[in-house]
């Protein structure tokens, strides 16, 4: 399978763009530019993860989420999630979000299933064995209602089959998650950790579900799969509600700030979550590429060229550069 292309890649970034101003800005991502203050004890660096490291880890993810702790299962990170699950299942019959994150496609199509795509007006009704969402989408922010994402589990449970909804960046509207719902059978929830607390270089997850589906990836991945700093830093990142409350509230508003500058500017707006915009511009191109020449990296979609998204700028530097860029941008383009 060959690799994707994805945002992320700050030194990249700068090799292809070595008179971009300095420092660079990542906004090319999704993830949280405040991250989790985390501190990290020595022996978390010099000793292997303990079961009780993990138990801790999935009790405190389970009272966060609201989920019985027999269906969390720690994995590092939800890409190795989306690698892994197709492995799991025989020859299905599998259809998968259009658009949406492209690992999931290329996932289930390299361990040889048989893949279409759906639009989200028509998916959560299709007939197949497995049945892919994204919920909020990435990259378009699109929400799929709770009351639709149960009918189709309770469809999907049925005929033996399973819906995946990937919930990567649910963590700011909680109230959209079906993960409690796992337990009724015919679902699997895939969770991140990395994206809302900011520390996604951590690499760590969760797969929601039933041990039987579980067991043999976990089996697969062997032991000591999670680090120990990643098990301590979420159990405690989890359980400060405090933290949870104010960054759900400091992202909304960082968004909308985010928007404001953009949209009058750029383009329209398609989407949103509290982690990233989707805007529709002209050009996507000859937008990104003024952008970098001010050393700020966004998201491009080679098949979607008049798609850009954006990420949340972290310092007030940074917010500072990209009002200059913008503003430089309508100047050019009023001439």
């Amino acid at each position: 399978m060959s690799m994707l292309l994805h945002g992320g890649d700050l030194e990249a970034f700068g090799r292809k763009n070595p008179e971009a101003l300095r420092p660079l800005i990542d906004l090319s991502t999704g993830i949280n530019p405040r991250a989790y203050g985390a501190s990290i004890e020595q022996d978390w660096l010099t000793r292997l993860p303990s079961d009780a490291d993990e138990q801790s880890c999935r009790t405190a993810f389970a009272s966060y989420a609201g989920i019985d702790r027999a269906f969390v299962h720690v994995m590092p990170g939800t890409q190795t999630i989306i690698s892994g699950l197709p492995h799991l299942f025989p020859d299905n019959h599998v259809v998968v979000l259009s658009p949406t994150y492209g690992e999931h496609e290329a996932s289930w199509r390299a361990a040889g299933h048989v893949v279409s795509t759906s639009p989200a007006s028509e998916i959560l009704r299709v007939d197949a064995d497995i049945i892919v969402v994204t919920n909020p989408n990435n990259p378009d922010g699109y929400v799929f209602e709770k009351a639709a994402l149960r009918a189709c589990q309770a469809r999907q449970k049925a005929r033996g089959g399973y819906l995946v909804v990937d919930e990567a960046f649910v963590d700011s509207t909680p109230q959209l998650s079906v993960a409690q719902d796992v337990h009724e059978g015919g679902l699997l929830v895939l969770r991140s950790f990395g994206k809302f607390f900011g520390l996604a270089g951590l690499r760590l997850g969760f797969l929601l579900g039933p041990e039987q589906i579980a067991e043999p990836l976990t089996q697969r991945l062997g032991p000591w799969s999670t680090s120990t700093p990643a098990l301590h830093i979420a159990a405690t990142a989890y359980e400060d509600t405090a933290w949870i409350a104010e960054t759900r509230s400091h992202l909304n508003q960082e968004m909308d700030r985010l928007l404001a500058s953009l949209v009058p500017r750029i383009g329209t707006e398609v989407g949103r979550t509290s982690l990233f915009a989707l805007l529709k511009v002209e050009d996507g191109a000859r937008v990104a590429g003024h952008l970098a020449a001010h050393g700020i990296f966004v998201r491009t979609f080679p098949n979607m060229p008049n798609y850009l998204r954006l990420g949340l700028p972290g310092e007030p530097w940074a917010w500072d550069r990209l009002e200059t860029a913008l503003t430089e941008w309508e100047h050019k383009n009023e001439c």
